[in-house]
């Protein structure tokens, strides 16, 4: 038999303009062209627009932070206006830890200029860079992904993290990402992990693998918020290991984390990454605390 079908047998009635059409009035037997395809396309988008239309006009999206609608936002989370007040870390900073300085440039002469933290304790990566300070927009924003389980800001957080990735990173290009990890009990509460979330939208951005299981938070810690310095570098200590050294050996690896706060978690990590045989760790983080 083959292809070759007695209409007979393959008799079937369509609605075609208003009126009954057997496959007599229909012999083509070929796919339907290009142009039928693409206007099907276009009436599902049309659908879909509709209908996110009508949703913004019973339920109108709001900016989480100042409260302001958002319909029509290319981040319909964070209006224009809020997202553009993001305070970013600019020169001069330290070219180690990315600490911002009060110095004005002027009066730097070294473009390796190093903070007097960094110069009486050498942190074990060579350098750590953050998008933004940690404060107004950026701080809340972070808060709503990670708090509020506002999912949708990873993407344009993380698109943060590549738009200023090359001018970071371009003499020092990872070989891989590694996100700095969540215990497993943090994970189920919060059923989320933003360090590898981001790592992993970044990882997609530039194409550089993600490692998302090589660095493993194996003790859980008291959370780090309102420990000085002295307090969180106790209170991670021990708490991390590398589950595969050899995959470390001689590479050139960027830790991937939300916020960059005393450098305690970072140096904790770059040091075990070190120890494992990384030739070179830096830090890239969303926010800083200045």
């Amino acid at each position: 038999m083959g292809t070759a079908l007695s209409r007979k047998a393959c008799r079937v009635t369509l609605r075609r303009g208003g009126h009954d059409a057997s496959l007599e009035e229909i012999t083509t037997t070929q796919p339907a062209p290009v142009t039928e395809i693409r206007e099907e396309q276009m009436q599902a988008q049309h659908r879909g627009t509709a209908w996110q239309a009508l949703l913004d006009v019973l339920l109108p999206p709001q900016c989480r932070l100042c409260g302001a609608r958002t319909a029509g936002e290319p981040v319909p989370w964070v209006c224009q206006r809020c997202w553009l007040a993001i305070t970013y870390v600019v020169p001069p900073i330290c070219q180690q830890c990315g600490q911002p300085l009060a110095a004005p440039p002027e009066g730097i002469a070294s473009s390796t200029h190093r903070c007097g933290a960094c110069l009486l304790h050498p942190p074990p990566y060579e350098r750590a860079r953050a998008v933004g300070l940690y404060d107004g927009v950026l701080r809340d924003a972070i808060h709503a992904m990670k708090y509020q389980r506002i999912y949708g800001l990873v993407q344009p957080l993380a698109a943060l993290l590549h738009a200023q990735f090359a001018c970071h990173w371009h003499d020092a290009m990872p070989e891989a990402l590694v996100p700095v990890p969540l215990h497993r009990s943090r994970l189920r509460q919060r059923e989320f992990d933003q360090a590898c979330a981001l790592a992993r939208c970044l990882s997609q951005d530039t194409g550089i693998p993600l490692w998302a299981d090589v660095l493993v938070r194996h003790r859980r810690t008291a959370s780090q918020v309102g420990l000085d310095a002295t307090q969180r570098r106790r209170n991670v200590q021990g708490a991390f290991t590398i589950r595969d050294s050899l995959r470390c050996q001689e590479k050139t690896l960027l830790l991937i984390d939300d916020v960059y706060t005393t450098g305690a978690t970072a140096r904790e990590c770059a040091r075990l990454l070190r120890q494992a045989g990384a030739v070179r760790v830096g830090i890239y983080a969303l926010a800083r605390v200045g």
